[in-house]
């Protein structure tokens, strides 16, 4: 009996401990109102801009949870999330730990406009202000996101999923990145080699999977990321429409490409990106241009399509404030008798360059120079080809406009200011942002 009445005093003694303690949890714990202030009040002093929370909302069991709905920030095109969900464990918070083991992301909408709004406040990897809980060597185990559309400084929206896995220092175990609900499979995958800072690289794209590698370098505090992948068969026109872009050429490309990013943290690197590719797409074919039809007709007529035996040349694609900077330069078709070589600028959709035509190559050289927009590009003689293409045309019609167009540039490079302007856009810096300033990029050179 004595037992007995000691058991029922311990037992009534520890359920009035975790009544006092479960009551005393609940009065220290917020309510979903106070902490979706909370965290609007952090987000907004983190990102610089404004952010609102429709609604929050968080439980306890089986896992701690906090699930964040109509994220939202106040700028002219809003970063939006319709659901975001954080997840961790009671053993961390037990030890005062902040360690995410699952966060997800969906339905969210990232305008590339709004990104340069943001100034983002550096995060102490130590004690938290204003919470008694410390990062975790690995603060976020897990994330994942689907349906995150990614809308152009042209309003164009292209929908991502993925997921990824993280070591220490925020380093990816594994990673993978895909477009979502393209015609055409486009994916990127990562995988750690180790405990080394490089990565394997399976890259999906225009009907192949091909491998490559990335590397991380941290010189004088700054991060330098490196990657190269070799490739064999893509196709183009499959990989365009990946990515809702409408194809020029046709055909299937060999050829090799680097990439290389630098910048203080992370999100400054990718801004500063710029890749590299050499290409070669043989029996290919220009779908919008018949390039011997605008030779003889002086760059008055072109349309139609134009079968090559061989596409050559290297393209470059450059970080840019106001839109990717893509250049193409050593280009040059084959077709036939027909040989063209040229150069060429696209951003934001505007397109500038110049083609030279050979109707027998080295022969006849037909200067043209090209403009408007990638879906509706305009094609033109420079004034003094344009004359002499005149003259061509009441001398012979056909092959004497083409001479007389090639006649006609030739005298004005001889006797005038030099170079079109069009001439060179291949190889012209990109001028800086209106409003911004240049900022030194890592080049990867030939």
């Amino acid at each position: 009996m004595p037992q007995r009445r000691t058991v029922l005093i311990a037992s009534g003694t520890v359920a009035a401990l975790l009544l006092l303690a479960a009551l005393a949890v609940w009065a220290w714990l917020p309510t979903e109102e106070e902490l979706a202030q909370r965290v609007e009040a952090e987000a907004s002093d983190k990102l610089g801009v404004p952010v609102t929370v429709h609604r929050l909302h968080w439980s306890l069991w089986p896992v701690p949870r906090v699930v964040l709905e109509g994220v939202a920030t106040e700028q002219p095109d809003p970063l939006t999330a319709a659901r975001i969900t954080a997840e961790a464990q009671w053993s961390d918070l037990l030890r005062l730990r902040l360690a995410l083991t699952r966060l997800s992301l969906e339905d969210a909408s990232v305008p590339q406009r709004s990104l340069s709004g943001f100034q983002i406040a550096a995060t102490d990897a130590g004690q938290r202000s204003g919470t008694p809980f410390e990062l975790a060597e690995v603060p976020v185990q897990h994330v994942e996101w689907r349906n995150v559309r990614w809308v152009s400084r042209t309003g164009r929206a292209l929908a991502y999923a993925g997921e990824a896995q993280f070591d220490t220092a925020w380093r990816p175990r594994h990673a993978r990145i895909e477009r979502e609900g393209a015609s055409v499979p486009a994916a990127l995958d990562i995988t750690r080699e180790g405990a080394e800072d490089r990565w394997r690289a399976e890259v999906t794209a225009g009907g192949r999977t091909e491998r490559g590698e990335l590397r991380l370098q941290t010189i004088e505090g700054r991060y330098r990321v490196t990657g190269a992948v070799d490739f064999t068969g893509v196709d183009i026109v499959g990989l365009m429409s990946a990515f809702e872009r409408r194809a020029i050429v046709a055909g299937k490309a060999d050829g090799h490409t680097d990439l290389i990013a630098e910048g203080a943290d992370p999100a400054e690197a990718l801004r500063a990106l710029q890749t590299r590719t050499r290409f070669a797409v043989r029996r290919a074919r220009l779908l919008t241009f018949d390039l011997e039809r605008a030779v003889k007709s002086a760059g008055q007529n072109h349309q139609g399509t134009t079968p090559l035996d061989q596409l050559t040349g290297i393209v470059r694609t450059e970080a840019d404030r106001e839109g990717t900077i893509v250049r193409y330069s050593d280009l040059k078709a084959t077709s036939g008798v027909l040989t063209a070589t040229g150069s060429a600028v696209i951003q934001n959709r505007q397109v500038r360059g110049n083609v030279a035509v050979d109707l027998v190559e080295g022969v006849v050289g037909v200067p043209l120079e090209f403009g408007g927009t990638v879906s509706d590009p305009s094609l033109s003689l420079p004034p003094a080809a344009l004359a002499g293409a005149a003259v061509g045309t009441a001398v012979a019609p056909g092959i004497g406009t083409a001479i007389g167009a090639r006649l006609g540039e030739t005298l004005r490079r001889l006797f005038g200011a030099g170079t079109s302007d069009a001439g060179g856009a291949g190889d012209r810096p990109a001028s800086p942002a209106r409003g911004g300033r240049a900022t030194p990029a890592p080049v990867i050179r030939d």
